[in-house]
């Protein structure tokens, strides 16, 4: 990912679900930092009603060594230009050199 403008990247934090309690009630979130990772707008199709809003999508590129689930959430801290909180879009792409996450707003 070192390739990448430095205005780009930057670390987020990984939310991922605590799981359940004996009794069925949910834990708190475990959050798992992520250093320098690629987060930028992601392509899409063209909207049928070509409105002007925005579209809420996003990718998230970073070398290996955290595995991502379609799970978790994502928070990418201010002031990045896709600073917000972000939830995994369907499964996470890996590959050699690095995995591919796509990422809609929360």
């Amino acid at each position: 990912m070192s390739r990448h403008r430095e205005a780009w990247r930057t670390d987020v934090m990984v939310l991922r679900s605590g799981g359940r309690d004996v009794k069925g009630n949910p834990r708190p979130d475990v959050e798992i930092p992520a250093t320098d990772c690629f987060v930028g707008p992601r392509a899409s199709a063209e909207p049928l009603d070509r409105s002007n809003g925005t579209d809420g999508k996003a990718a998230l590129l970073r070398e290996p060594g955290i595995k991502f689930f379609h799970t978790d959430r994502i928070r990418v801290p201010e002031p990045h230009l896709m600073a917000g909180e972000w939830a995994v879009d369907g499964r996470p792409g890996e590959w050699p050199k690095g995995v591919e996450i796509a990422l809609v707003r929360a």
